[in-house]
C-alpha cells in the first residue's frame, strides 16, 4: 500500500470519527456546552438539597447525547422543576423525545438549536407537567407515521381538536393529561396541550401569546409549529385546512406585541425582549403585523439622559397599562420596542421618580420622557388610546376545503361529546349521595362541574371515614371548579384527616383557612402529613414562629422560577431555596397544618394569619425602618351619567397603589363587594391611582388618570366616571326590512321587520361552538338582565350551511326573548357585497338594526366587551 493510499485512509478514520463525535453529541458547540455546564453546577447547588432524586440519574449507563440533554434541561430549568420533579421524569422524557426524532422522516431535518429549544423542553409555560409526552407518543405515532411534516401538524391538531374545546376557566394552567380529562380549556391550556403534543412527535412548538389585545379588552395564547424550515401558525384544538389560518389571524395584524418565553440561553435572530441566564423572552409580532421600532429618551429635569431607567412601554387593557415590554435605559437614556401602529402609555422610573407620555406610535419616532413627577402630586388627565387598524387578510382556502374541514370539526365534536356523555349523570349522583349521607343538590353539582375526573370525587366520598362524612362536601366546594377538574383522592385525604380543627372555631374560618388545600394559584398537592412529621419534634406556637424559621431556613431567589409556576410547599422546604410568592405559600401551608387559619389576602396577596378575630399581615421583606402601615378608608361611587353600564373592575377601572416608582394594581377583580355601589374597602394609606376606561366600537378607549393620595385614618370617596364620546351613530347599510329568514323550529319564513317588530333590535350570525362565537355568548350571558330588562329583540342567525352545528343549550345563558333563525336567503352575503368586505368567514357578525332598516351597528369575528358595546347603543 503506497503513502498515498495510507494518508487518504487515515484521513477518511479521521473524518468518519468527526462524525460520529458531531452524531452523538446533543450540543455540538463546544462553547454553548461548557455554558451549559457552568450553568449546570450553579443550579446543582442551588439544588443540593434534592440531589439524591435529582442527579443520581446521572449514574445510570446513559449516552452521551442523553447525558448532555439532561444536563441542558437541568441547566436552565426554572426552581419549581427542580423542586417538584425527578430525574427519572426528566430522562424518560429525554429518551422518548429521541426515539420520536429517530423514528419520524423530519427528525433528521431539525437544526439543533430549533430543537434543543422547541422540542426538548418537557415544560411549555407555568403548567403543572405531566407524562403526557410519552403517553401523547404512543397514541400519535401510527396517526402520523407517514405524514409529511405538515400534515402531521395539521393532523395533530384535529386530534387536538377531539379531545379539547374551548372554554374560559381561571388564570391556573392544567396539565396536558388534565386537560384532556376535562374535555375543555381555556386558550393557555388548549396551547400548551397542543404545543406538548407536537413536541411528543418531534415537531418544534411553542406557544405564542398577545398578552394583550390593543382593540379589546382580553389576550390570546396559540401555536406556532416549526415545519420544513420555516415557522407556521395556527390556533390550538382548532383545525384549520392549511396552516396561517386563525379566526385570531385578523386580530393579531392589530396587535402590538406577541411574544414567546423560550428555554434555555438562546441564540436565535428575534429581537430580545429579555434575556436571562436561563430563558431568553422574545418579540414575534413581525410574524404577525406592520411593526415600527418606539425609541424612548429618559431625561432628568437638568434634561441629562439617565441610565439604567426602568421603561415600560403600556397598553391599555382591562382598566390599566399592561406593560407589553421592559426595558432599561443605556448610558444615553435610550430604550426602544419594535411593536404595532397603535398608542402606548410610556411609564420610566428611577429612584421612586417618574414620568410618563402617550405615544402614536405611527407618528412618532422617539419620545423624551422627563422623571419630574413623585406619587404625592394630586392630578387627573385623559387620554384617547387608538389600537391599530384594522386590516383584510388573505385567505386561499376553497370553499371545498372549508366545507371538508367543517365536516371533519363536526365529527370530532361527536367523538369529544361521546367522551362527555360518560361523565356522572343525576342517577349516580343520587346512588352516591343516598349512600353516604348527603344533600343530592350539592352532591350532583360537585360531580357535574368535577366532569372528566368525576370518579375520583365519587372515590373519594366512598372512601371517606364516616367521622368525617360531614366535611366532604364542605371541603369539596371549598376548592375552585378547575380543582375539581384534576384534585386526586390524596390530596383531599390529606387535607381532610390531617387538618388540627377545633371547636372554638367557626366553621366558615375552619373548612376555607386550615382545611382548604387551595392557597393562590398553584397546583393543589398534599402537603399537611409531611410538614407535621417534618416538623414534629418543633411544632409552632404561634405564626411569627413559623415565619421567623422560614427567614432562617429558606434562601430566596426573585428570578430563578422565571415562569412564575408556584413551588408547593413540600417542594419549597425539601429545596431550601424558593421565590417570594412560593414562600408565602409555605408559610399559610404551615400555618394550615398546625391549625393556624391562614390566607393571602385577597387583593394585596400579603400572607395573613387569623388571630383574635382579625386577620394580620405576615410582611417577610420589611424595609429598613419600616413600621406598619395605617388603614385608610376608600368609598367608590359610581356616577349616575354612567347609565346602564354598571362598572367592572378590571373593565371599567382599576385601583392602583404606588410602590417603588410604579403603581401596582389591586386585586380585587373577584370581590363582590365591588358589585354594588357605593362600596367601601379598607387599604394601606399611601399613594393611589384610578385609571378609568371606556372602550369604543372601534376598539378605541377613552380613558382617565386620577391620581390621589390616602392620610393614616382619613375616609375619602372617589366617584367612578366612565367618560362618552360625542361621536354620532352612523348607517353602515340599509336593507329594506322585507329581507326574510326561516325559524329554526318550524321552518316558517319570517321578515327582518317581523322578527323586530318594526324596532331596533340585535341580529347576530353566529358559528356555533367556535371560540369567537362563545366569546360572545359570554359577554351576552354576563349581561342577560341588563338585556331582559330592554325587552328588545334579540336575534341569532344560523347560516343555512351550519344551522346543524347549532347547540340549543347555550340559549339558557342569552336572554328569554331570544329567537333564532336561518339565514336561508344568505342575507349576510348581501350586506358583504353593500360593504364591499368580507363576513361570512368572521363569525360572529353582531349587528343592531332599526326600524328603519338601517344598520346602525356592526362587529365582525372575535370582539371581547360584545354585550358591553350593544348596551351602549340603547
Amino acid at each position: 500500500m503506497n503513502i498515498k493510499t495510507v494518508l487518504f485512509f487515515s484521513l477518511l478514520l479521521i473524518c468518519s470519527s468527526m462524525n460520529y463525535a458531531q452524531e452523538h453529541h446533543f450540543i455540538t458547540d463546544e462553547n454553548y456546552r461548557n455554558q451549559t455546564q457552568k450553568m449546570f453546577e450553579v443550579q446543582k447547588k442551588s439544588a443540593s438539597k434534592r440531589a439524591a432524586i435529582l442527579f443520581d440519574v446521572f449514574n445510570q449507563n446513559l449516552t452521551t447525547k442523553e447525558r448532555e440533554a439532561l444536563t441542558f434541561l437541568y441547566a436552565y430549568m426554572p426552581l419549581s422543576d427542580l423542586a417538584d420533579y425527578t430525574g427519572d421524569f426528566y430522562l424518560q422524557n429525554i429518551k422518548v423525545t429521541f426515539e420520536a426524532s429517530h423514528f419520524f422522516s423530519w427528525g433528521k431535518s431539525i437544526p439543533e438549536l430549533i430543537f434543543r429549544h422547541f422540542v426538548l423542553p418537557c415544560r411549555v409555560n407555568n403548567e403543572n407537567m405531566d407524562t403526557a409526552r410519552i403517553v401523547f407518543y404512543k397514541e400519535l405515532k401510527d396517526r402520523v407515521e407517514n405524514l409529511s411534516m405538515k400534515d402531521a401538524a395539521l393532523e395533530i391538531n384535529h386530534w387536538c381538536h377531539e379531545k379539547v374545546a374551548y372554554q374560559g376557566c381561571d388564570s391556573r394552567t392544567s396539565s396536558p393529561l388534565a386537560t384532556i380529562k376535562n374535555a375543555l380549556g381555556r386558550c393557555g391550556e388548549e396551547s400548551t396541550f397542543t404545543v406538548a403534543a407536537m413536541r411528543s412527535v418531534g415537531i418544534p412548538a411553542r406557544q405564542c401569546y398577545t398578552p394583550r389585545w390593543a382593540h379589546s379588552d382580553d389576550n390570546h395564547a396559540w401555536v406556532e409549529v416549526w415545519v420544513d424550515g420555516k415557522w407556521h401558525f395556527l390556533g390550538a384544538c382548532e383545525p384549520e385546512p392549511d396552516l396561517d389560518l386563525g379566526w385570531f389571524a385578523a386580530p393579531s395584524k392589530r396587535t402590538m406585541m406577541v411574544n414567546t418565553t423560550v428555554f434555555g440561553y438562546y441564540l436565535g435572530e428575534e429581537e430580545v425582549l429579555h434575556k436571562d441566564d436561563r430563558y431568553t423572552r422574545i418579540n414575534l409580532l413581525e410574524n404577525y403585523a406592520p411593526v415600527k421600532t418606539i425609541y424612548v429618551k429618559v431625561l432628568d429635569i437638568n434634561k441629562k439622559p439617565i441610565d439604567s431607567a426602568n421603561v415600560e412601554f403600556g397598553l391599555y387593557n382591562y382598566a390599566e397599562f399592561y406593560p407589553i415590554g421592559v426595558k432599561l435605559s443605556d448610558k444615553k437614556g435610550i430604550a426602544s420596542l419594535k411593536t404595532g401602529y397603535g398608542d402606548l402609555l410610556i411609564w420610566a422610573t428611577k429612584n421612586n421618580i417618574f414620568g410618563f407620555e402617550k405615544v402614536t406610535v405611527e407618528t412618532n419616532d422617539t419620545v423624551v420622557i422627563i422623571l419630574n413627577r413623585n406619587s404625592k402630586m394630586e392630578y387627573t388627565l385623559n387620554f384617547d388610546i387608538t389600537p391599530p387598524i384594522p386590516r383584510e387578510i388573505e385567505v386561499n382556502v376553497s370553499d371545498k376545503q372549508r366545507e371538508l374541514n367543517n365536516q371533519r370539526l363536526k365529527y370530532e365534536d361527536s367523538i369529544r361529546k361521546a367522551y362527555e356523555n360518560t361523565f356522572a349523570d343525576s342517577i349516580f349522583c343520587h346512588n352516591l349521595s343516598n349512600v353516604n349521607g348527603l344533600e343530592f343538590n350539592r352532591t350532583y353539582s360537585l360531580l357535574k362541574k368535577s366532569r372528566g375526573n368525576w370518579q375520583e370525587i365519587a372515590t373519594f366520598i366512598n372512601l371517606t371515614n364516616k367521622e368525617y362524612k360531614k366535611y366532604c362536601l364542605p371541603l369539596l366546594e371549598a376548592i375552585s371548579e378547575k380543582d375539581l377538574h384534576d384534585v386526586t383522592v390524596d390530596v383531599l385525604s390529606d387535607h381532610l384527616y390531617n387538618s388540627k380543627l377545633s371547636d372554638k372555631m367557626e366553621d366558615d374560618i375552619t373548612i376555607n383557612f386550615i382545611m382548604n388545600p387551595r392557597i393562590g394559584d398553584e397546583m393543589i398537592k398534599p402537603y399537611k402529613q409531611f410538614i407535621q412529621k417534618y416538623f414534629s419534634n418543633s411544632m409552632f406556637a404561634n405564626a411569627k414562629e413559623i415565619a421567623d424559621w422560614i427567614t432562617k431556613n429558606i434562601k430566596i431567589d426573585k428570578t430563578a422560577n422565571y415562569y412564575r409556576l408556584p413551588i408547593t410547599p413540600k417542594g419549597s422546604i425539601e429545596l431550601g431555596v424558593c421565590d417570594p410568592a412560593s414562600r408565602d405559600l409555605l408559610f399559610v401551608a404551615i400555618c394550615r397544618s398546625v391549625g393556624i387559619p391562614s390566607r393571602l389576602e385577597p387583593a394585596t396577596k400579603i400572607p395573613q394569619y387569623y388571630y383574635l378575630t382579625t386577620w394580620n399581615d405576615m410582611v417577610f421583606e420589611k424595609k429598613e425602618n419600616e413600621v406598619k402601615t395605617p388603614k385608610s378608608s376608600l368609598i367608590l361611587l359610581n356616577d349616575k351619567a354612567n347609565g346602564l353600564v354598571n362598572p367592572e373592575y378590571a373593565i371599567h377601572f382599576t385601583i392602583q397603589k404606588f410602590k417603588d416608582g410604579k403603581y401596582f394594581t389591586l386585586d380585587y377583580e373577584m370581590d363582590k363587594r365591588l358589585k354594588t355601589f357605593p362600596c367601601q374597602l379598607s387599604v394601606d394609606a399611601g399613594n393611589y391611582l384610578m385609571v378609568t376606561g371606556n372602550r369604543m366600537q372601534d376598539g378605541s378607549v377613552l380613558t382617565s388618570l386620577k391620581f390621589f393620595s390616602l392620610n393614616p385614618k382619613e375616609t375619602k370617596s372617589q366617584t367612578i366616571t366612565l367618560r362618552k364620546t360625542k361621536k354620532q351613530h352612523k348607517v353602515i347599510t340599509t336593507l329594506t326590512g322585507k329581507e326574510t329568514f326561516k325559524r329554526l323550529n318550524d321552518d316558517t319564513l319570517i321578515s327582518i321587520n317581523g322578527l323586530l317588530k318594526n324596532a331596533k333590535g340585535i341580529v347576530i350570525w353566529i358559528e356555533s361552538g367556535k371560540e369567537p362565537t362563545r366569546h360572545a355568548i359570554v359577554d351576552i350571558s354576563k349581561l342577560k338582565a341588563n338585556f331582559e330588562k330592554w325587552g328588545g329583540s334579540f336575534v341569532l342567525v344560523l347560516p343555512e350551511n351550519l344551522k346543524a352545528n347549532f347547540d340549543k343549550n347555550i340559549l339558557t345563558e342569552l336572554p328569554s326573548q331570544t329567537q333564532v333563525v336561518v339565514d336561508n336567503n344568505n342575507i349576510l352575503k348581501v350586506i358583504e357585497t353593500t360593504l364591499k368586505t368580507k363576513l361570512s368567514t368572521d363569525l360572529p357578525v353582531v349587528t343592531i338594526i332599526n326600524e328603519k332598516g338601517e344598520v346602525i351597528y356592526l362587529s365582525k369575528g372575535y370582539k371581547i366587551g360584545t354585550g358591553e358595546q350593544l348596551l351602549k347603543m340603547f
